[in-house]
C-alpha cells in the first residue's frame, strides 16, 4: 500500500518526463533521509525522488538512516564526494537544532553543505492515548502537577524535545524525557500507554487520530492544520508567540558544482510548485514552501538562530 501511494503520487506530479540536457546525472543518485520510513517527510522524499527520476532520466532513490537526531546520516552525507550523487533531505533537526542540542557534532550545517532548495514546512501535533485522562492541555498541566516526575514524553527528534521542554519550563512541570531512535517507536508506545505523550508530524498522527488510537490536543504551528481543524495551536492555548515550525530541504555536500545545484533547484522548484504535488503534500499535512537555492544560506542561518532561541528559552542543556 505504501509503495502504491508513492508510485501513484509520483505519476500524478510527473505527467510528462523530460531528460535534462546537462551531463548530470549520468548515474543513479541517492537521497539520504535521516528519518525512519513512513513519516510525512519520508513519503514526500520518495515522491520527490520518483519525480526527479522521471524528469532527469536517472534513478533517484531514498536511503533511510534514522537515529541519533539524524547526526550519523548528516555526517555521512557531509563526507561524500561533492558530485551530486549523494544528497540528503535535511531540516530543522539536522540543520538548525543539533548545533545547540549537542556539545560536539562532526559537521557544520552551513560550512559542510550546499543547500539546494527548501521544500516544505509543517507543525507537529501533541498526542496522547485515547484512554488517557488527558483530553486537553489543561488536563496535561493538571496531571503533571499532581504527579511530578511520573508523566513521560517521547523524544524521537529535536522538535518533540523542544516543544515538550517548552511546556515544562513555561508551566513549571516535571515530565520525564524518554529518548527514541525514530518517531514510529514513540508513537507506538503512546498508543500502548508506555509513555504519556509525544509530538508527531501531521502525516504520522492523522490516521491514528482518525481511527481513535491517538488523541491530538495541540499543534506547534502558528495556524491550525486543515487536516486537524479542531486541534488548537500552542499559541491559542496560552503559549504566547509559540511557532515551532518544522522545515525540510534538499542539501548536498559542500562545494556542489553550480550546474548541479542549478539543475536540481530548478527541477525541484518545478515539481514542488505543481498543483498535484502541492495537493499531495497537503494530504500529508505538509505545507508546500519551496525556496530557491540563492535564498537558502541566509534562511538556514536564521533557522539556526531561531531554534537556538527556543532551546535556550526551554532551558535545554546540550548533551
Amino acid at each position: 500500500m505504501f509503495r502504491g501511494l508513492v508510485v501513484a503520487l509520483a505519476v500524478a506530479v510527473c505527467p510528462s518526463p523530460a531528460i535534462a540536457q546537462e551531463s548530470y546525472p549520468n548515474r543513479n543518485v541517492t537521497i539520504v533521509v535521516p528519518l525512519a520510513a513512513g513519516s510525512g517527510t519520508d513519503i514526500m522524499a520518495r515522491v520527490l525522488a520518483a519525480s526527479l527520476s522521471n524528469r532527469l532520466g536517472k534513478a533517484f532513490t531514498v536511503e533511510n538512516k534514522p537515529g541519533a537526531n539524524g547526526i550519523p546520516a548528516t555526517e555521512h552525507v557531509a563526507r561524500q564526494p561533492n558530485d551530486g550523487y549523494t544528497l540528503m533531505l535535511g531540516g530543522n533537526t539536522t540543520h538548525s537544532a543539533n548545533v545547540h542540542l549537542f556539545k560536539t557534532i562532526k559537521y557544520d550545517p552551513i560550512r559542510d553543505f550546499t543547500p539546494v532548495s527548501r521544500l516544505a514546512t509543517a507543525g507537529a501535533v501533541l498526542v496522547v492515548a485515547p484512554n488517557s485522562n488527558i483530553k486537553s492541555m489543561e488536563d496535561l498541566i493538571r496531571e503533571a502537577k499532581a504527579n511530578p516526575g511520573k508523566l513521560t514524553y517521547g523524544a524521537p527528534n529535536s522538535g518533540a524535545q523542544i516543544a515538550s521542554e517548552t511546556i515544562k519550563k513555561a508551566m513549571s512541570l516535571d515530565i520525564t524525557r524518554v529518548p527514541y531512535r525514530a518517531t514510529p517507536q514513540a508513537m507506538t508506545d503512546v498508543i500502548a500507554g508506555t509513555i504519556t505523550m509525544t509530538f508527531l508530524d501531521v502525516a504520522a498522527a492523522l490516521a491514528n487520530v482518525a481511527n481513535g488510537q491517538l488523541r491530538a490536543i495541540a499543534i506547534t504551528s502558528i495556524k491550525r492544520s486543515e487536516l486537524l481543524p479542531s486541534v488548537p495551536t500552542m499559541n491559542e492555548l496560552g503559549f504566547k508567540d509559540f511557532n515551532l515550525t518544522y522545515w525540510n530541504g534538499l542539501f548536498g555536500p559542500a562545494g556542489l558544482p553550480r550546474n548541479v545545484v542549478s539543475l536540481l533547484d530548478r527541477t525541484a522548484g518545478e515539481i514542488m510548485t505543481e498543483t498535484s504535488m502541492q495537493d499531495a503534500l497537503r494530504a500529508l499535512g505538509l505545507d508546500p514552501s519551496y525556496m530557491p537555492a540563492e535564498q537558502m544560506p541566509a534562511y538556514v542561518q536564521i533557522e539556526i538562530d531561531r531554534w537556538g532561541n527556543f532551546i535556550r528559552d526551554a532551558a535545554i542543556e546540550p548533551n
